[in-house]
């Protein structure tokens, strides 16, 4: 039996998006705002984040709230999600995308890390997502994006703690939509691959990334999050050549393995997808 139709129309909808400050959150907020959609936007940095906000009413949005909010804070984070949805009677759409980098090679990263950044990257969507899922129910409609990472289905080198929020949420998103089938509740994963975010930067605490190929526009993976709230089909990669990365792997997991340890000795002997 199919699943039900995705039949949300951005116009008028309301849509909660986390790490709206900058990067992806960012240029989904104005992308939605040019939708015509109402947007709610969550970020720590009150200050980027007004900016962002009126980014997104230039671009046509008719209503913009924001919360200046720590979402590693976790009952926090569940408390933001609720007023979301008071302060624009319902919420149709939620973009979980908020997150930050751990780029460490395993033998220098401590359980300190791990257990932070897994409070950054994992926890945040999941009270975000539970807070809300009861009141989609029983409305009896909404779509919840999960900005996951090309990195939650492909481990790069040095990146056990990121991988594996990654990984994290991509599995909690592929089990939420095995069991919301037969509901009319729209699960969405997003895997972006390497975008121009701030992430990929020298960022403290973290090690010089392996990769330094090809960067994509923000906006690429704005447009496919626009894409998962009104289309069909659970999972989007940017760019969408890096599926074929994932079902390589899938053929040969030990070659794939050894080829990331070849490229993380000699990233530049090896072609950058």
């Amino acid at each position: 039996m199919p699943k039900q139709p995705n039949t949300l129309q951005l116009a008028g909808s309301a849509v909660l998006v986390t790490g709206a400050s900058t990067g992806i959150g960012a240029a989904t907020a104005r992308a939605l705002g040019a939708a015509g959609a109402r947007v709610g936007l969550v970020a720590r940095r009150k200050e980027l984040l007004d900016q962002v906000a009126q980014g997104t009413r230039d671009a046509g949005a008719p209503d913009v709230e924001v919360w200046a909010a720590d979402l590693s804070d976790l009952p926090l984070a569940e408390q933001v999600a609720l007023e979301a949805w008071k302060r624009f009677d319902g919420i149709d759409g939620l973009v979980n995308n908020a997150g930050a980098p751990k780029r460490k090679h395993i033998t220098r990263l401590t359980t300190e890390e791990v257990e932070s950044i897994m409070t950054l990257n994992y926890f945040p969507p999941v009270r975000m997502t539970l807070a809300l899922l009861p009141l989609m129910r029983e409305r009896g409609s909404g779509v919840i994006v999960n900005v996951a990472s090309l990195a939650g289905r492909v481990a790069p080198p040095r990146e056990a703690a990121y991988a594996g929020s990654k990984f994290a949420l991509n599995g909690f998103s592929e089990v939420m939509a095995v069991d919301l089938f037969d509901e009319n509740i729209h699960i969405r994963a997003i895997q972006p691959g390497p975008i121009e975010t701030p992430i990929w930067g020298d960022v403290p605490g973290n090690e010089k990334a392996a990769y330094d190929g090809e960067f994509f526009p923000p906006e690429d993976c704005a447009a496919a999050i626009l894409d998962a709230l009104t289309g069909e089909g659970f999972e989007r990669y940017i760019p969408s050549s890096l599926g074929d990365v994932v079902k390589m792997k899938a053929q040969d997991v030990d070659g794939f393995i050894a080829g990331s340890a070849a490229f993380a000795r000699h990233p530049e002997a090896i072609e950058h997808v």
